[in-house]
């Protein structure tokens, strides 16, 4: 056999195997999935289309309300957010009301405060910024 057929025997055979791969609605490989696209003679919108593994959306309930314990960022509320907000209100960082919602000022606030301290300056109040709140 001449070499250049033989080189090209893999590309052949991969051509050959990717439209069946392609018809198919799932991302992994199945060989037994793959041959019976492959096999089957019906016009393509008549083609029943293999059984798909239903995906549960599991809609967890967010509950912004800060507790001392947690990372506050935007959105946060609750009394955790306004003793930071009285905090850096008092250090002269926060210039707005404390209304007990972390907002952008709120983060503004955090992010010049981390600066002065030497922290990552995120704006998110964890566990290292809280404790030099303190």
């Amino acid at each position: 056999m001449n070499w250049k057929v033989l080189a090209c025997l893999p590309v052949l055979t991969l051509v050959t195997a990717l439209p069946a791969y392609s018809l198919t609605s799932n991302k992994t490989h199945n060989a037994a999935t793959a041959t019976r696209v492959a096999q089957n003679t019906q016009p393509a919108s008549t083609m029943k289309k293999p059984n798909a593994v239903q995906k549960v959306s599991a809609k967890r309930k967010s509950n912004n309300v800060a507790k001392r314990s947690n990372v506050l960022t935007v959105g946060s509320k609750g009394e955790a957010v306004k003793t930071a907000q009285n905090f850096l209100k008092q250090q002269g960082f926060y210039t707005a009301s404390v209304n007990g919602v972390f907002d952008r000022k709120t983060r503004a606030a955090a992010i010049k405060f981390q600066k002065s301290k030497g922290l990552r300056a995120d704006g998110i109040i964890g566990p290292r910024t809280m404790a030099l709140m303190k």
